[in-house]
């Protein structure tokens, strides 16, 4: 069986359903989201608007299937870092893949093509935080040139643990 193509293009409001498939998946099964419930369809199209809006981008990797449907396999964005104007050149990213889609490259396709939107918007910094045990994450952000900067001890908690957190910088 052949292996699916992706490719990677802005996302639309249209794809939020999905998206937000992908998050509460983590919600559920991970410490990768730190939140405990899952987020709601609207409280997703809140979220797409206004990443948007603040003039973020919202890159989404897709297959088409069998039957000529379109699937998110993952998603990329670029968000506020602080919400101060000294801050304005520097926004945290984040990439998310579906469970069912991991380990076909979607995270270093979709966060090559974040940071090229990134450097076309003229951002300076690129944030990450790393939830423990996410070796994959830290593997990919390493290959793009990002440094640890340091790890916060159990400064997250989820499924009754203390959860540590690397925050990693790339300049552009």
């Amino acid at each position: 069986m052949l292996s699916p193509v992706y490719l990677v293009r802005p996302a639309t409001e249209a794809d939020a359903p999905e998206i937000n498939g992908i998050v509460n998946y983590e919600i559920d099964h991970s410490v990768n989201n730190f939140n405990y419930g899952p987020r709601s369809e609207e409280g997703c199209l809140d979220w797409f608007r206004s990443t948007i809006n603040g003039g973020y981008p919202i890159l989404v990797a897709t297959t088409t299937l069998g039957d000529g449907k379109e699937v998110v396999g993952g998603y990329a964005s670029l968000g506020s870092f602080r919400q101060k104007d000294g801050y304005r050149f520097t926004a945290e990213y984040s990439v998310y893949i579906h469970h069912e889609h991991r380990r076909r490259g979607l995270g270093r396709m979709l966060l090559k093509e974040l940071l090229a939107e990134a450097k076309k918007r003229e951002f300076r910094a690129i944030i990450g935080s790393i939830s423990e045990g996410n070796e994959a994450s830290l593997r990919l952000a390493d290959e793009f040139g990002f440094r640890v900067v340091g790890t916060f001890k159990e400064n997250g908690f989820k499924f009754d643990r203390w959860i540590d957190n690397t925050f990693i910088e790339l300049l552009l």
